[in-house]
């Protein structure tokens, strides 16, 4: 993965965010480390979207600037679809499994679910409303979405 690139900024972004998750975690300050794993899991994604499938950082409309966000242009209707924040739908993550690595992959992008309620606009609450139980389970996903973009990027290929 080129220096610079997107892919190259998202992959370390992610590892960034977990390491500080974790650290977050471990001094009881679950409503940032609930924020930095979400964070970790939507940088690791687009780092993934990037470097496997059709989502791109190009212009969107020809002689524009580079997009600031990854998208993906439907095919039939020309229209981008970008990846801001989580959470994501499962026809977004979709793009990701298909052929022979679908089932692992789909296996551990499942866990996904478990930032259906999460919002990087949380970032702005009080964190009353932040569980240790979601936490804890989000720091689980966000480590084996990890785990698996670190082999990706090892090997150049999804599991």
């Amino acid at each position: 993965m080129p220096v610079n690139s997107e892919e190259h900024h998202f992959a370390h972004a992610a590892l960034r965010h977990y390491e500080d998750a974790v650290f977050l975690m471990d001094g009881a300050r679950l409503p940032n480390a609930d924020h930095h794993f979400g964070v970790a899991v939507e940088c690791a994604l687009k780092s993934l979207l990037l470097r496997f499938t059709a989502v791109t950082m190009d212009p969107v409309k020809p002689g524009g600037d580079r997009s600031k966000m990854p998208y993906f242009k439907d095919p039939k209707t020309g229209k981008a679809h970008k990846y801001g924040h989580l959470p994501w739908v499962t026809t977004d993550i979709a793009l990701l499994t298909h052929g022979r690595t679908a089932s692992p992959l789909a296996t551990a992008l499942g866990g996904l679910s478990a930032f259906a309620t999460w919002s990087v606009e949380h970032r702005y609450l009080d964190g009353s409303e932040v569980v240790e139980a979601d936490v804890g389970h989000r720091r689980t996903v966000a480590q084996n979405l990890l785990a698996l973009h670190e082999q990706a990027l090892i090997t150049g290929r999804l599991p």
